[in-house]
């Protein structure tokens, strides 16, 4: 057994112990061992967990040698963990943390089109924080280190906010979190930039749907289209926008009502085609669309129009860069 499953199978068990203690999901006991863990105080509430169960965490806390941990595998052991509360707890596939890949495309995306100052960064389906933590990291390495963002996180279940929460601290991440349905008015000013893997599905509240202009004339509405429209709503003028969305919106019949709409509203700067291979089945496969909100000196410009080929290989990457490169500089001249 390698270092990795020895240790994370003892973390395992810390949370196994603390969730039959307390009777909770996996998801609550992970957010309460890794608090634990992090102020070295084993948490008891009207005597739960109960005195033997305290000693035998102490036990185990102990044998972790968790301050002598590095920083990477904390990180590790706790995403794996979180992939485990998703499935364990029976979650909604949206909640699923995006493949770490898409995240170095959106970082390099991002890298290449936002000014190089501070500024307000938005998810507004948070979940556990996955995408945006990882493509901060990389913006962060490539500026030496340097913290230009301002993290706002949005999200309607609590206790995926309590896992995105325990993950910004372990990432050294600065984030203010709010508890509330996006496609209600945002608690928060108006977004620099919003980064987002866009929960699919319908939206169950038609009285809100009935607000935007992308709802549905029957039934339910499409939850992925209100979300479109309520970041364009909330992004500065100028704003720039990097979503991960159904390729389905883009293309076809549903792209045939929703383009035209979204061109009028801002302006197209990307659609980079997911590779087929990384989703199960053709009505999964996503894009990455990009758009930048009218004024602040946004221009209309080409669009870079590219599918990538499979990332499992860094080829893909490399190419992807140089074509985002050369589309850069042709509309900068």
């Amino acid at each position: 057994m390698d270092k990795f499953e020895q240790i994370f199978n003892h973390f395992l068990t810390c949370v196994t112990t603390l969730q039959e203690a307390l009777n909770v999901s996996f998801g609550e006991a992970l957010t309460e061992t890794f608090d634990n863990l992090e102020t070295g105080k084993i948490k008891v509430e009207m005597g739960a967990p109960d005195q033997a169960t305290v000693a035998k965490l102490s036990k185990l806390y102990a044998g972790l040698d968790y301050d002598n941990l590095s920083h990477k595998m904390k990180v590790q052991v706790f995403t794996y963990l979180t992939l485990k509360a998703i499935n364990d707890d029976g979650r909604d596939a949206n909640q699923m943390p995006t493949p770490p890949i898409i995240s170095t495309v959106v970082a390099l995306l991002m890298q290449k089109l936002l000014p190089n100052k501070k500024l307000e960064v938005v998810d507004p389906a948070l979940g556990t924080g996955n995408l945006l933590y990882s493509v901060i990291n990389q913006l962060k390495a490539e500026n030496h280190s340097r913290d230009n963002y301002q993290l706002v996180g949005i999200d309607n279940d609590e206790e995926m906010l309590n896992l995105a929460d325990i993950a910004a601290h372990l990432n050294n991440l600065k984030i203010d979190l709010y508890c509330q349905d996006a496609l209600t008015p945002w608690m928060v000013e108006a977004a620099d930039a919003v980064v987002s893997d866009l929960p699919i599905g319908y939206y169950p509240v038609d009285e809100n749907a009935k607000n935007f202009a992308t709802k549905s004339l029957k039934g339910h509405s499409l939850a992925h289209l209100l979300f479109v429209e309520q970041i364009i709503k909330n992004l500065k003028p100028g704003g720039w926008s990097f979503l991960i969305v159904p390729k389905s919106i883009l293309a076809g019949k549903g792209g045939a009502d929703f383009m035209p709409w979204l061109s009028e509203k801002v302006y197209l700067k990307a659609i980079v085609e997911l590779p087929d291979n990384l989703f199960k089945n053709k009505f999964n496969e996503k894009s990455i669309l990009v758009f930048q909100n009218h004024g602040e000196n946004a221009v209309s410009s080409e669009v870079l129009l590219t599918k990538l080929d499979s990332l499992k290989q860094q080829e893909a990457l490399i190419k992807f860069n140089v074509k985002l490169n050369e589309w850069y500089t042709k509309i900068n001249h």
